[in-house]
């Protein structure tokens, strides 16, 4: 009897620990996996950080200049018209969406920023050894604003996101350019301030720290394309004519807190 009543309890007690261990396994499996943090919803957000400009401006002359080849050559040098460069504080807002599949996350974003960028170069006095001329070439630009709107692509890990974005970029530019020439009284030159239309490129990193709050921080490349005007000679010398051209690309970082509903 002693036996049977240990060969019926054996099995039951084996089989209890094997549930309970089951159970166990269970239990550490699923605290092990971590669910997937819910990016998708409308945003919104300020943000602030570093903007660098590089600014490139050109000079070509042309009509009466055509008669004074030395002194043509001498103001079109590019050594005293080009790499004109500003960097400075931004600060602003921006609102988007974000749509999740599984790991996946697609967005749209608009960021409108101000930016404090903009710097002078005069060329100083220079002699034309040729004619004996003396001048001086003066360019200047501003930036005021910055928008942006593009797609984001992200692939989430838990709380974190690294994305990559690109798109439209539009920004202002005031841009002026001056010619004067010394031992005589002459002056060409003029400015111009239009909004250019270019693109966009760049990448962060957000981080949820709530389910509503987030941080992330991000890197964005501008080219914000040409911009160029006419320029004639003052007085009696209204037949020297030239352009002036300039370009703008700029290199922002930023840092934003993020609120999503």
């Amino acid at each position: 009897m002693a036996l049977t009543v240990s060969t019926l309890v054996g099995p039951v007690y084996a089989g209890s620990d094997y549930s309970s261990d089951k159970s166990v396994k269970n239990v550490v499996s699923a605290e092990a996996t971590p669910s997937l943090y819910n990016w998708t919803g409308f945003y919104v957000g300020a943000q602030g950080g570093y903007s660098y400009g590089s600014f490139d401006p050109d000079l070509t002359l042309g009509g009466d200049w055509l008669t004074a080849p030395a002194d043509r050559k001498a103001i079109e040098d590019a050594r005293r018209t080009r790499s004109l460069n500003a960097d400075g504080g931004s600060l602003g807002g921006l609102l988007g969406y974000n749509y999740q599949i599984n790991h996946w996350v697609f967005g749209l974003e608009a960021d409108g920023s101000y930016l404090w960028l903009r710097n002078f170069r005069d060329s100083g006095i220079f002699t034309v050894p040729a004619t004996g001329d003396a001048f001086s070439v003066r360019n200047s630009f501003k930036t005021h604003y910055l928008v942006t709107v593009g797609p984001r692509v992200g692939y989430a890990f838990g709380r974190f996101l690294p994305y990559v974005t690109g798109g439209l970029a539009l920004g202002d530019l005031d841009f002026a350019q001056e010619i004067d020439q010394h031992n005589a009284a002459f002056k060409e030159g003029g400015s111009h301030s239009r909004t250019n239309a270019g693109w966009m490129v760049g990448g962060g990193l957000q981080y949820g720290i709530t389910d509503h709050w987030s941080v992330r921080a991000q890197y964005q490349y501008d080219d914000l394309g040409n911009e160029d005007f006419n320029t004639r000679g003052t007085g009696p010398n209204q037949g020297f004519i030239g352009t002036s051209k300039a370009s703008l690309m700029e290199h922002n970082a930023t840092i934003a807190l993020m609120y999503k509903f």
